[in-house]
């Protein structure tokens, strides 16, 4: 039921909010949703020109792909020349990465951990010397998991280690929309004919 409703985007505004912060594991298992962020050229093609401009960070070191999703950004990495590629994602998108993985031939290098990061472990408590991400979502904070990034940053990643990216920033303009404001804010003060503001 939950994936049926996810698949036809049928939640109603608390409900997609519950999915994507509380149960955020099982909305990120949608290929339009992964889809949608893999022909993002500004985005994708941003993560993959700054992975292959920098091959020396990745080369024969140890990475671990914070929140891989589709595992895009950990085929890059293994391609940038990383010994090792600890792929972590909650979602069930993670059987999917292991086949694109297999299918790319580079499974003797990525392996996909499937759990929370909160959860996982790694072989021998190995540690990380680049830990990837690419969480962000709309004004950098959409997703909800910054949180456990840090979690990922203090329990994996080696002292010395990389965070990539390691900064981000984010402008804000402010802008007037008359269309969206009448249609968001101004409808309540005549709902058929009740003040509802």
């Amino acid at each position: 039921d939950t994936m049926a409703k996810i698949i036809q985007n049928e939640y109603n505004y608390g409900e997609h909010d519950d999915q994507f912060f509380n149960k955020g594991t099982t909305a990120y298992f949608r290929l339009d949703c992964q889809q949608g962020m893999l022909a993002d050229e500004n985005r994708t093609g941003f993560y993959r020109d700054a992975i292959y401009n920098n091959k020396h960070l990745f080369k024969d070191k140890v990475v671990m792909d914070f929140g891989c999703g589709s595992g895009i950004l950990s085929m890059f990495a293994a391609r940038a020349g990383a010994k090792k590629v600890y792929a972590v994602e909650a979602s069930n998108i993670a059987q999917l990465t292991r086949k694109s993985v297999r299918k790319n031939g580079l499974e003797d290098v990525i392996t996909v951990v499937e759990g929370l990061v909160e959860e996982v472990e790694l072989p021998g408590d190995e540690k990380v010397d680049v830990l990837l991400s690419e969480v962000m979502g709309a004004a950098l904070i959409h997703e909800g998991t910054l949180q456990s990034l840090l979690v990922a940053r203090d329990r994996f990643l080696k002292p010395g280690g990389i965070m990539f990216p390691d900064k981000n920033t984010l402008y804000i303009c402010g802008i007037e929309n008359k269309k969206l404001h009448d249609k968001h804010v101004k409808y309540w003060d005549d709902v058929r004919g009740f003040n509802m503001k």
